[in-house]
């Protein structure tokens, strides 16, 4: 279970670089069209569109929650990480997987409730948005939902042991020693952990449940201070509790 730890004397990450409007306006104008969607079809008589109505709705509001568990979560100056005795590890916003999985579901019903309509509502009342759009919505939802079902603990996370880093995020993974890590920084909104020849595997400041910046701070402390790997684990959180990095 992840252990939340507020960090002094650090500004922290101050929230997502550049302008969101046009991200936040696109995201409301969707959740509108879907929830219009859905009340269409769920005042339809015949019951497949009303399944097709219900079905749409649940997935938009699972799509919604999941959207406020990531804003809800206050990042400034906050770490949540779990311990044990060698290791840290900073994760992602627990309960997360559970509401991707409920996506997923959620679009098998969508998926399903749109066979029915096909197999039993005339042609002429079915819209070209409902033949060609929602059967890749569903498949979208549930490949999803399947990922979230198959994957491996530790699978969304960065840890740090005394031998070095370990990052998995999907797209980006990285295994290595503290030798050759030339440190960590936040740019554009992503985390950059860069190695000694060059290379950098990254993850967006909101993948996982804690600070971006403090989280690069604390992986260039260890990176550029030798003597104080060994300390990686439980006592890790008494250096971020002071500040000292």
């Amino acid at each position: 279970m992840n252990e939340t730890t507020w960090v002094p004397g650090h500004a922290g990450w101050q929230g997502q670089q550049g302008s969101t409007t046009l991200l936040s306006f696109t995201g409301v104008v969707l959740t509108l069209a879907g929830v219009a969607y859905a009340v269409v079809h769920l005042f339809d008589p015949a019951p497949a569109m009303k399944a097709l109505g219900a079905s749409t709705l649940v997935a938009v509001g699972v799509g919604v929650w999941m959207v406020l568990a990531h804003l809800r979560v206050g990042r400034l100056r906050v770490v949540r990480a779990s311990t044990a005795p060698g290791s840290i590890r900073f994760g992602q916003i627990e309960g997360l997987s559970r509401l991707v999985l409920l996506l997923g579901v959620a679009g098998l019903a969508l998926l399903g409730s749109w066979v029915w309509v096909v197999f039993t509502v005339p042609s002429a009342r079915v819209t070209l948005l409902t033949l060609l759009l929602v059967p890749f919505v569903s498949l979208g939802l549930l490949w999803g939902g399947a990922r979230a079902l198959f994957r491996r603990p530790g699978s969304h996370e960065v840890s740090l042991t005394p031998d070095g880093v370990a990052l998995r995020i999907p797209g980006n993974r990285l295994d290595a020693a503290w030798g050759d890590i030339a440190g960590a920084e936040l740019v554009a909104n992503r985390v950059h952990v860069r190695t000694r020849d060059g290379a950098a595997a990254t993850f967006a400041a909101r993948d996982l449940a804690s600070d971006p910046v403090i989280l690069a701070e604390l992986v260039t402390f260890y990176a550029s201070t030798p003597a104080a790997r060994a300390e990686i684990g439980p006592t890790t959180l008494e250096r971020l509790r002071s500040g000292e990095f």
